[in-house]
């Protein structure tokens, strides 16, 4: 069989991508559902679970912060550090807002060897304890500072 014929098999007549089961609905893949979430999806996951886990935990007080999720933060030419979490807001008026930047937390997660869930957790456990004047251990009692 030669190199070309090969290579038919995988694209359609116009060259447009794959035939065959794996790119139509099936059982295995109805329409509309992807066969692989992108990183950013998982990401969004692994931050609503914990802080799902941490409104368990405190819901009065989580139920004054807004969560959401940026890609990276905005740096000047100059800085020097690459947070993973900021916090603003927090007044009579406005409830505090609490941005998790989701490149530098996987980038870490990946040089480290730690795992995202324990880089999320921990990230949003110090920020909260930050923004509210507490210890990370009142926000999480299972939280290990040793792990830092």
């Amino acid at each position: 069989m030669t190199e070309a014929r090969r290579h038919r098999r995988h694209i359609d007549r116009h060259g447009r991508g794959m035939l065959g089961p794996i790119s139509r609905p099936s059982p295995f893949a109805p329409r509309g559902l992807p066969l692989q979430r992108s990183t950013a999806a998982k990401f969004d996951e692994v931050v609503a679970v914990e802080v799902t886990r941490l409104e368990k935990r405190l819901p009065q007080v989580i139920a004054r912060v807004e969560f959401a999720i940026e890609d990276v933060p905005n740096l000047d030419l100059d800085a020097t550090d690459v947070p993973l979490t900021h916090a603003t807001g927090g007044t009579s008026h406005e409830p505090y807002r609490i941005v998790v930047f989701r490149r530098p937390i996987e980038l870490r997660a990946e040089r480290s060897g730690a795992g995202l869930a324990w880089l999320v957790r921990s990230a949003l456990v110090l920020e909260l304890a930050d923004v509210l004047a507490l210890s990370p251990e009142q926000i999480d009692p299972d939280f290990d500072t040793d792990d830092d």
